[in-house]
């Protein structure tokens, strides 16, 4: 069995170096942003994570090509996480934290929140649609803790 968790454990690793080498030269495997730079971003969004398995906001809106920088405060006593990304991108996620519950994040678009403290990341979302956001530790996603982002056209 240890052979198994270091496999995925170099599985997971290649995946993540991928990700982070198309984020760097524009693009992600998300397909609708990359991440941003603090110079760049043109509004503030605080989200708080609860113990009552919810974010407040549970929806935003943004515009096509706005960078935000996403305030991610932990209100509970739980550690939560924040992960953005399509439906494809959670469920994959998702999959990867029942198998490996202590992942570390490494990623631009997801990051875990210690109780009582605050992280934040910076986005640039640059496709139109909707995409989604969630805690993914187990059975925080499926109590309910998960959110919608709707990217519109710029006008």
């Amino acid at each position: 069995m240890p052979f198994l968790n270091t496999a995925c454990a170099i599985a997971l690793g290649l995946a993540l170096a991928a990700a982070s080498v198309r984020a760097h030269e524009g693009g992600n495997d998300a397909g609708f942003g990359q991440p941003g730079t603090a110079k760049s971003v043109q509004r503030t969004l605080t989200i708080v994570a609860t113990d009552a398995m919810r974010f407040g906001p549970s929806a935003f809106t943004v515009r096509a090509g706005q960078t935000l920088r996403l305030h991610i405060v932990n209100d509970g006593k739980l550690a939560h996480e924040f992960v953005l990304g399509t439906d494809a991108d959670i469920a994959a996620h998702a999959k990867m934290m029942r198998a490996m519950p202590d992942m570390a994040h490494a990623d631009a678009s997801a990051v875990r929140v210690a109780p009582g403290q605050a992280a934040d990341i910076v986005w640039k979302f640059s496709m139109p649609g909707r995409f989604v956001y969630g805690c993914l530790l187990a059975g925080h996603f499926e109590a309910g803790m998960k959110g919608v982002v709707t990217v519109v056209r710029e006008p």
